[in-house]
């Protein structure tokens, strides 16, 4: 595994305001670590158990660098559910109200929150779980944060939207555009498409292929927008596979970057890169070839149908949610 370096010592987000979801463990607790030692301030701590991230939030704040740094940072806790329609759209509907009401804007958003199941799961939803978390719900909180991100640019600050992906989408079922007689998306909630080894990858490949559509469609002179893929952490996001899947967790991460590092390498994609960063995938501290997939004949095909399947699953959610873009 490539060790991940330092961040360079002029990085800075000091004055930003940043947003990072599933931030009170593993990278995305790290990565409001670093941001508050870099300087950010107001950074929003957005969890699924609010009792959770306020204690994040009062250890975030007693951390000694912090103190030294940015010692008037700001930190809140908002709640939000990213395996239910209404945890996203509640959240969202209540996050940008705080910001209008406050005269604020949202200069980074990091989309960190994620699952892993070694097992099929049914969201509330009725889609499967990983499908929901890890593309769904984060299509849709990237649609409903653009206005409030597009609007916080200004000349001496491009708004970021960082979306987590993961290497694994080179090693997934998906090769080839499917047939177009069914619905894609929605044919794996069906239980016999789902594969432990093959379901997270494929969340990520289909969160990348929504990602470079929109980036055709969100010039980067508005938001830059990109995915970050630290490698292999030692983190918490395998907390939930079961006992039999330890011995091989714990083999995969031997040798593996310290959650440090995978936090430096998502402030880095919002903080030390810039335009040329847009639509691009960010690995090890730098631009890295996405699988040939996204980038071929047949990925070209794919990525408009991915787009196009997405949003008309979120049309039914959020009435109109694509046709501001």
């Amino acid at each position: 595994m490539p060790s991940i370096p330092d961040l360079p010592p002029s990085t800075t987000l000091e004055g930003r305001s940043v947003l990072v979801t599933g931030s009170n463990v593993g990278l995305g607790y790290s990565a409001a670590l670093l941001s508050l030692q870099l300087g950010a301030s107001p950074v929003y701590l957005a969890v699924r158990t609010p009792a959770k991230g306020d204690k994040a939030r009062e250890t975030l704040l007693a951390d000694p660098v912090v103190k030294k740094n940015n010692p008037n940072a700001v930190v809140k806790v908002y709640q939000l559910d990213m395996s239910t329609w209404d945890g996203v759209t509640s959240f969202a509907s209540k996050f940008i109200a705080d910001r209008k009401a406050a005269g604020e804007g949202l200069d980074v958003a990091m989309l960190n929150a994620g699952i892993i199941n070694m097992a099929y799961e049914v969201a509330p939803t009725g889609n499967e779980a990983v499908l929901q978390v890890n593309h769904l719900s984060t299509a849709l909180l990237s649609l409903l944060l653009l206005p409030l991100l597009e609007s916080s640019t200004t000349p001496a600050h491009t708004a970021r939207l960082m979306i987590v992906t993961s290497g694994t989408h080179k090693r997934t079922s998906l090769k080839a555009n499917p047939p177009e007689d069914f619905n894609y998306i929605l044919s794996l909630n069906d239980k016999k498409t789902f594969g432990a080894m093959d379901r997270y990858g494929l969340g990520k490949l289909l969160i990348i292929f929504f990602l470079r559509e929109l980036c055709e469609k969100v010039t980067s002179d508005k938001i830059i927008i990109n995915d970050v893929c630290p490698g292999m952490i030692k983190t918490e996001l395998n907390r939930n596979a079961p006992f039999w899947a330890w011995p091989v967790i714990w083999a995969m991460q031997l040798g593996s970057n310290p959650v440090e590092k995978g936090a430096a390498c998502y402030v880095a994609a919002v903080a030390s890169v810039g335009k040329e960063s847009h639509g691009l995938w960010y690995q090890y501290m730098r631009l890295t070839p996405y699988a040939p997939v996204v980038t071929d004949e047949e990925g070209k095909k794919l990525q408009k149908r991915i787009w196009n399947e997405t949003l008309g699953v979120l049309d039914k959610v959020v009435p109109g949610i694509g046709s501001g873009i």
